[in-house]
């Protein structure tokens, strides 16, 4: 198990290596982690009571910022960067060296977690089970949107597992949830669930949440101040 799992940790690494550049070093220092590979330590981006504005964007000051790929796909659906992140990490989490971090090579297969070794296996994974054995009921991807209810919006399996096309249709999701509820917590519940059908239902959000905030609070970020916010907003380190 642990042999396939640095396997597989090596193969992520390269994949998204080769999205940016070419290289281990490359891949250390994409838009995906956040930390550096000449700093690749527990982060611990505790914010500030201070907000300052730059050209009428609301500005936060903190010890590190989000990883870039997320601080871009929320931006553009106007959700908080790092509630974006703890989604991700949330949802597709492995163990990558030290660090546990959003894994893009993941399939949820009605309940049953699967993880890849790059892009195009997992692509043909997901294409089998909708396809030859059909299984909708499959969750794609670092942020694991369902293909049986969002197939429009992923729009095709290559596409569904392009990891910024991903990001890009989850933000939306979270976005479309919070602009429903109010609050983030709510949010990331429904994210997990889609509804609130009963009781069973609204419990199981709300542990999905409190997990991904408690994740957060973990890495130093302030909760309150996360479930605060009303949206995208630009972290100065």
């Amino acid at each position: 198990m642990m042999q396939r799992r640095m396997l597989l940790a090596s193969s992520a690494l390269m994949g998204l290596a080769g999205a940016a550049g070419s290289g281990l070093a490359m891949a250390m220092d994409s838009p995906w982690w956040p930390y550096s590979a000449d700093a690749a330590r527990r982060i611990e981006p505790v914010i500030t009571d201070k907000v300052i504005r730059r050209n009428a964007e609301p500005q936060v000051l903190a010890k590190a910022a989000p990883p870039k790929a997320y601080d871009e796909a929320a931006r553009a659906s106007n959700v908080d960067s790092w509630v974006l992140y703890g989604i991700a990490l949330q949802e597709s989490n492995m163990k990558l060296g030290e660090h546990t971090l959003p894994y893009p090579w993941t399939l949820c297969v009605a309940g049953s977690a699967k993880r890849y070794g790059g892009y195009e296996q997992t692509v043909q994974a997901l294409r089998s089970f909708v396809n030859e054995r059909g299984i909708r009921n499959v969750d794609c991807g670092v942020m694991q949107v369902n293909w049986r209810w969002h197939n429009d919006k992923l729009q095709s399996f290559e596409r569904a597992l392009q990891p910024l096309a991903n990001l890009a249709v989850g933000a939306q999701i979270l976005r479309e949830h919070y602009e429903r509820s109010g609050s983030w917590m709510r949010a990331a519940a429904l994210y997990h669930t889609g509804s609130d059908a009963d009781g069973a239902t609204v419990a199981r959000g709300q542990r999905y949440a409190s997990g991904v905030f408690r994740r957060l609070g973990r890495m130093g970020l302030k909760v309150d101040e996360l479930q605060a916010s009303t949206g995208w907003r630009r972290y100065a380190v």
